[in-house]
Order: C-alpha cells, then structure tokens, then sequence
C-alpha cells in the first residue's frame, strides 16, 4: 500500500510551527511580566499557553504513531 506522505509531513511541520509559537508566547509572557497585573494574570497565562503547546505536541505524538502504523 502506497502512502502518501506529503500530507503526515505537512501536517507534522504545521504542529511543530505552532508548538513553536506556544514556547515563544510563554517566554515572552516570561520576559515581560509588567505587562500583567497581577500574578495570577501571569500563571492564567502560561497556563493557557501550554495547555495549547501540550495540545500540539499531542497531535505530533498521534502523527507518528500514523507514519509507524503506515510503514508496518
């Protein structure tokens, strides 16, 4: 059976992209916390962040599973 791989890749550098962009978010969040009143503005914040981060790493994680049940 032959795979199409072109649509695992993309969908493999679409998640990376935005688990990225969630670390990044959290550093910054990080760098500048005058920007937030209070600390538990701060933690919401992170929170929020990972929460999606975790999310994208999820579904990287159920990609790979796809690529190794397709190869076998």
């Amino acid at each position: 059976m032959r795979v199409n791989y072109e649509l695992i890749n993309t969908l493999e550098d679409y998640y990376q992209a935005k688990r990225n962009k969630h670390a990044l978010a959290i550093k910054v969040i990080l760098d500048n916390p005058r920007g937030f009143h209070d600390h538990d503005a701060i933690y919401e914040a992170v929170e929020s962040q990972l929460k999606l981060l975790v999310e994208s790493n999820d579904y990287l994680e159920g990609l790979a599973y796809v690529r190794e049940y397709a190869e076998a």
